[in-house]
Order: C-alpha cells, then sequence, then structure tokens
C-alpha cells in the first residue's frame, strides 16, 4: 500500500503516528513589532476560546491515554472531511437503534491495509483502511459498525480493563499486539508475541473476549434489524474472516484468537440473520453512492500511484475521481485539475469536489489560487472544520497582512470545532506568529508536541508560552495544562 507520507500535507491527508507528528521543535517566530506581552482574547471570542481550552485539555488527555511516538507506527491516522461524514451518515441509524447519543463515539480512520476494526479507550472506534476498501457493498461495513457498536453499548472495553487491571501495562501490551496480529491475519507473528507473553493470562482474558464476540454479534443483529439495514452483510463479512483465519489457525493456539473461532460464530449468527425481518432490506441509494465514493477516494490515495485500470468501479463519476487523485498523486497537476473541474461540472454544489481542487492547487504549489476554491467549499459546508483548516492553510500562502489575519480568523475557528486534530496546530501556530501573537504561537506548538509524544520539547514551549502571557489567560492555563503532561 502507498505511503501518504509521500504526499504534501494538507487536509488531513497527512498520515500521523496515533494524535502526532513530527514537528520542529521551534514555533514560527512573530513579525519585527510584535509584542512580547500579549492580552486576553476579546471578550466576545473568551467564552468560545474557554470552551475550546477544556476540550483541547479532554484532546491532550485521550492522546496521552493511547498516543504512541511517530517513529514507533508504521501507519497512522487519516483525517478526511468527506469520508468521515460518510461514516458517520452509515453509523447514525445504528447509534439511534442502540440508543446511543450520536456525538458519544468518536470514529477514526487507520492507514493500514488490513480487514480490522476495534473500539479503544472506550467509546473510540477504530476503522482500517483496508477494511473502507475492501468491503464491497454498504451493508458489510454497517454490519461492523453495528458489531463494534455492540462493543460500546455492552461497555466491554471497561470490563477488559477490569479484568486485567493486575497486569503490568507493557505486558498487556505485549498480549494486546499478539491478539491483534494474530486476528487480523498476522500469522505466526501474532502467536510468536503471544507466546512471549503470560499464556495463563491470555487464555483467562481471551476466554472472557470470546464471550463479548458472541455477545456483540447478537447486539449487531438487534440494531441493524432495528434499523432496517439487512444483516446479512454481517455474516458476509464474518465468512470471510472465517476464510482468512483458515489460512492460519493451524499454527495459533485456539485461546490465542480474539474472536470465537469463525465457524462456531457463522452457526450462531445464521440463525440470528434469518430470523430478522430485515433480511433482504436495502440501503438508500443515497448511502450507496456515498459508499462508493469513499472506497474510489481511499483507491486514488492510497493505491500505488499510476496503478490500477481507468475504469474500476463502472461508475463514471466514480471511476473520474479515483482518476483525477491518481493524476494528481502521478504527479500531473495540470490533467488533475481539468479532471476535478468536471467533476464539480456533473455536481457543481458539491464541498467536498471544491475542496479537493483547492488541495490538488494547494499541493502543486498555487496556494493563492487554491484560495477561491476553498471558500466556495466553505461556503457550501460551513460546519466542516477540516475544509476550513484549508482555507486557513491556502489563505496563510497569500502572505498580505490582511491574509494573515483572515487566516487566523479562519484556523481559530476550526480549532475551536475540531480540537482533535493534530495537524492543524501548526499553520494556527504559523498565523499566531505572522499576526504578533508569539505566546499563543508557543502553546499550540507546545500542543503539537506533546500530541506527537515529544514532552520535554513540549514543556520548553509551555514554559515559554507562559511567559509571554498573561498569568491566568486562556492560553496560559493550556501552557499550564500542557506542563501536567508526564512522560512515560
Amino acid at each position: 500500500m502507498a505511503d501518504i507520507s509521500s504526499t504534501p500535507p494538507v487536509n488531513g491527508w497527512r498520515p500521523v503516528g496515533l494524535f502526532g507528528e513530527s514537528v520542529a521543535e521551534e514555533p514560527p517566530r512573530a513579525e519585527p513589532g510584535g509584542g512580547s506581552k500579549q492580552g486576553g482574547p476579546a471578550k466576545r471570542r473568551s467564552r468560545a476560546w474557554a470552551k475550546w481550552g477544556k476540550r483541547a485539555a479532554s484532546a491532550l488527555a485521550f492522546a496521552a491515554a493511547l498516543a504512541v511516538p511517530v517513529q514507533a507506527s508504521a501507519r497512522g491516522l487519516i483525517r478526511d472531511s468527506e469520508i468521515e461524514r460518510t461514516l458517520q451518515m452509515m453509523i447514525q441509524p445504528i447509534f439511534k437503534a442502540a440508543g446511543l447519543p450520536s456525538d458519544r463515539v468518536r470514529l477514526f480512520i487507520v492507514q493500514e491495509n488490513t480487514l480490522n476494526a476495534f473500539v479503544a479507550a472506550g467509546n473510540n472506534m477504530f476503522f482500517h483502511t483496508g477494511l473502507l476498501q475492501q468491503l464491497e457493498t454498504p451493508e458489510e461495513l454497517i454490519g461492523v459498525m453495528a458489531h463494534e457498536t455492540g462493543h460500546v453499548q455492552a461497555g466491554h472495553f471497561v470490563q477488559r480493563v477490569e479484568a486485567v487491571r493486575t497486569l503490568s501495562t507493557a505486558s498487556l501490551l505485549a498480549t494486546l499486539v499478539g491478539i491483534g496480529a494474530a486476528a487480523a491475519g498476522g500469522g505466526s507473528a501474532g502467536a510468536g508475541i503471544i507466546q512471549g507473553g503470560n499464556r495463563v493470562l491470555t487464555r483467562n482474558l481471551l476466554r472472557f473476549t470470546r464471550g463479548q464476540e458472541t455477545g456483540a454479534d447478537a447486539l449487531a443483529v438487534q440494531y441493524m434489524t432495528k434499523a432496517n439495514v439487512d444483516p446479512s452483510g454481517m455474516l458476509a463479512v464474518l465468512r470471510r474472516l472465517g476464510e482468512a483465519q483458515a489460512v492460519f489457525l493451524s499454527n495459533v493456539d485456539p485461546y490465542a484468537l480474539s474472536h470465537p473461532l469463525s465457524t462456531q460464530r457463522i452457526a450462531a449468527l445464521e440463525k440470528s440473520v434469518a430470523a430478522s425481518p430485515a433480511l433482504g432490506a436495502r440501503v438508500s441509494e443515497d448511502i450507496r453512492y456515498w459508499h462508493g465514493r469513499m472506497r474510489a477516494k481511499l483507491d486514488g490515495f492510497l493505491s500505488p500511484a499510476g496503478s490500477g485500470p481507468s475504469t474500476f468501479y463502472g461508475d463514471p463519476e466514480l471511476d473520474l475521481y479515483r482518476r483525477a487523485i491518481a493524476l494528481h498523486r502521478a504527479p500531473r497537476p495540470d490533467e488533475a485539475i481539468a479532471a476535478v473541474d468536471k467533476l464539480i461540472q456533473m455536481r457543481p454544489n458539491d464541498p467536498f469536489y471544491w475542496e479537493l481542487k483547492g488541495q490538488f492547487l494547494f499541493e502543486s504549489g498555487r496556494g493563492p489560487k487554491a484560495v477561491q476554491p476553498y471558500e466556495r467549499a466553505t461556503r457550501l459546508a460551513p460546519n466542516e472544520p477540516l475544509i476550513a483548516a484549508g482555507l486557513g492553510r491556502s489563505l496563510l500562502t497569500v502572505g498580505t497582512p490582511a491574509a494573515n489575519k483572515r487566516a487566523l480568523r479562519v484556523l481559530e475557528r476550526a480549532a475551536v470545532a475540531d480540537p482533535f486534530d493534530p495537524g492543524l496546530r501548526r499553520p494556527l501556530a504559523d498565523a499566531y506568529a505572522r499576526n504578533g501573537q508569539e505566546g499563543m504561537a508557543a502553546v499550540v506548538t507546545a500542543e503539537r508536541l506533546v500530541l506527537g509524544g515529544r514532552i520535554p520539547d513540549a514543556h520548553r514551549q509551555a514554559q515559554r508560552a507562559k511567559a509571554l502571557l498573561p498569568a491566568g489567560s486562556p492560553g496560559w492555563i493550556r501552557a499550564d495544562d500542557v506542563l501536567t503532561v508526564r512522560a512515560r
């Protein structure tokens, strides 16, 4: 699978280590003439920034719980406004059927070419790009979503933590990494990791886990039935997993599997699926369309550049979408922009096609020309902070004081709306510096460093920010929060 890191970073198509990225230690410096001490934000913005500060602290705490250093992660997280919207569209009926608030669970996309999804740290759901690309129907993906929602609703993550609370962090990590490798098809690699740990504890943990998986299957059928989605999609996925499992099953201790043996699960699931009133139901054409677009976009960005046929999905629009991205990565920028212009002609009010044009222009070194398509995209989708972040980045390339001021306003609003976007902090720090706010540039740089696991560097920037900012101001408090994070 191609590594997106070869593509210039923009819009979230930048792989990051879990909640982190490789960054420079120093923030941008303010333009000459900027003051060294800064007052607090205007009153009309202070409440929003106070709210953002709380959410940023939550993001930092979450990152501290989950993050690994960039160099320790072969792949990372992908942020993309269109794909995230598609996943939300598909999962919301399942959340409603399960009685979950729509904003309780956060969805993350992991750049990894394996058929896998999992729940971590309670209410955080992760989907591998391999899963999103390889599942050919929306019913199959919704089946996986329903299964993972069953884990969330049943509190299985909390139960697992309680079951193994006596394990050391290192032992637990080694066990879970081995389980994940085996379940994802890693075969002997996963088995070897598990064999190196405590086999008795592993068996006890996985005996507990197998019951949870069966329970999540049953809940998933209930949710899909209530949402009127054909649950046979989940059955198809399980059969596919069974075929993959058969390849390496003979080399792996049956207790060392994070799921029950697939033949047993299939037998139980077949009965419940056959009895479901939703059997044979068809999702809306709207969901089917956006699911196809998601797969085309992922294929365009993640398949080796220039590979694959020009017609792939049998739909002229989706094939052109995939082709436009492939041309951009070739790189053949003029042809890529011409292709995306054709897509815009097909759907002139589609914010994501306008966003894509802005991305192509920005990444091909034409940042000022990217402003207009990004502006159009933000007007069509005003509540998409990742698109707004693209506009802010393109405004910074204009280089005028007016554009710098506008970029700061746009990027601040995007940060308030989405404090979990690690890629936003570099341009935001740059915007603060260009507007003479070195203290805030240092705060944002400190937060970026801590999310990348560079705690000592983050502490240095936080101390610098506290020296520049008024004591007790929102920025000063955020810098102080960074100082509470300790290196592991």
